[in-house]
């Protein structure tokens, strides 16, 4: 990992990152998209083409100190969703745990959000679990098998039940 100069230059591109994570979504959110957007979109390849927009760019070009916006856009969307509509972006080991963060199918704040949001709007308990204690214990943890060594997110043990929570909340959501 870079040194710590580079490290607070990284906090800044994921807490922006995870600002402009949605910033693509229309009105009704993915209800809209099929009939609003051009053939072949969707609210990602929207939210990275207006991270890059010369407007967005000039904003966090200003920034002290400056901000790329490819790295914003490319940490915001994730490696997977940006190779779905042919974006030719290649992300180092870092970038992609770093993506993790926002887009994540287990950690991710985006998930952490909608679940939460959700259950407070519908006036539930269920998608309710401690996030706070769940963010205050994710690390990033060296693989511990032969097959990578790339680093991976994980919780410490203090963590776990809050963790528990919130997978079997966004697992049983999607069966």
């Amino acid at each position: 990992m870079p040194g710590d100069h580079q490290r607070e230059y990284w906090r800044r591109v994921v807490r922006l990152a995870a600002l402009c994570h949605d910033v693509g979504h229309l009105p009704f959110s993915h209800a809209a998209e099929h009939d609003l957007l051009p053939s072949g979109w969707n609210h990602e390849h929207l939210t990275y083409d207006l991270v890059l927009s010369k407007e967005m760019n000039d904003i966090l070009m200003d920034s002290v100190p400056p901000i790329r916006s490819d790295h914003v856009a490319k940490i915001a969307i994730g490696p997977k969703k940006l190779s779905e509509f042919g974006a030719d972006v290649s992300f180092t080991v870092w970038e992609t745990l770093l993506s993790e963060i926002i887009v994540g199918d287990a950690f991710g704040v985006d998930r952490i959000d909608y679940l939460l949001r959700d259950a407070y709007h519908a006036g539930v308990v269920y998608g309710r679990f401690d996030h706070h204690r769940l963010l205050q214990t994710l690390r990033i943890l060296p693989r511990t098998d032969r097959e990578s060594t790339e680093p991976w997110l994980g919780v410490e043990a203090g963590g776990l039940e809050a963790a528990e929570q919130g997978c079997s909340t966004l697992y049983s959501e999607s069966i």
